[in-house]
């Protein structure tokens, strides 16, 4: 006989959990109202994810999963330094260029606060990704395009010029206005670049 394909319906669950998590916050959202939204029984919900929390980390996966992807850049020696760095700065701007996500990650922190055992596995997930930044600094500086003496160190710096504006304030206030966000993006590249580029 042949095995039936669950991943759509699991796929459909995880789609339901968002929706009721961004709706009613993690308190609030039951397991009988992601098998409704997700057109599902208890039963099956219940044979994907045996609990609320482990549906929760699912979500969460999820969206940790898209950031990471975004972030995979090899280094180019065909383009600028900047063309390429502005795409790691999109990938951490994705909460100002995806405001529906803005839901999820207000819920989320909500969550973390509540239960701290939530937050201490999304962060030890977040931190287990490989930094593909670090990689590409990396190979930027051997092309001799940068002098990046500490690959690891360069990119935290990166980064907290990009979550400094574009991660917690949003998650506090709503997105950036798209113009200033343009002009602030510019203006982290080359800042960070004044820093790090060869001379």
């Amino acid at each position: 006989m042949k095995k039936r394909d669950t991943s759509k319906k699991r796929d459909s669950i995880v789609d339901a959990a968002l929706k009721a998590f961004e709706e009613q916050g993690y308190e609030k959202a039951s397991m009988d109202y992601v098998a409704e939204v997700a057109n599902a029984s208890k039963r099956t919900v219940y044979n994907h994810f045996p609990s609320k929390e482990s549906l929760f980390e699912e979500v969460f996966d999820r969206f940790l999963q898209e950031v990471f992807t975004l972030k995979q850049i090899k280094y180019d020696p065909e383009k600028t330094v900047e063309e390429q760095l502005d795409e790691f700065a999109e990938s951490k701007m994705v909460l100002a260029n995806k405001p529906e996500r803005l839901g999820l990650m207000r819920m989320a922190f909500a969550a973390f606060v509540s239960h701290p055992e939530l937050a201490q596995r999304a962060y030890a997930k977040a931190e287990s990704q490989e930094d593909s930044l670090a990689a590409w600094l990396k190979s930027a500086s051997n092309d001799g395009r940068l002098e990046v003496k500490e690959p690891d160190l360069a990119a935290e710096i990166f980064w907290s010029l990009f979550a400094g504006t574009f991660f917690w304030p949003p998650i506090l206030q709503g997105p950036v206005e798209p113009k200033t966000a343009r002009k602030l993006k510019k203006e982290f590249i080359e800042t960070f670049l004044a820093r790090f580029r060869s001379v």
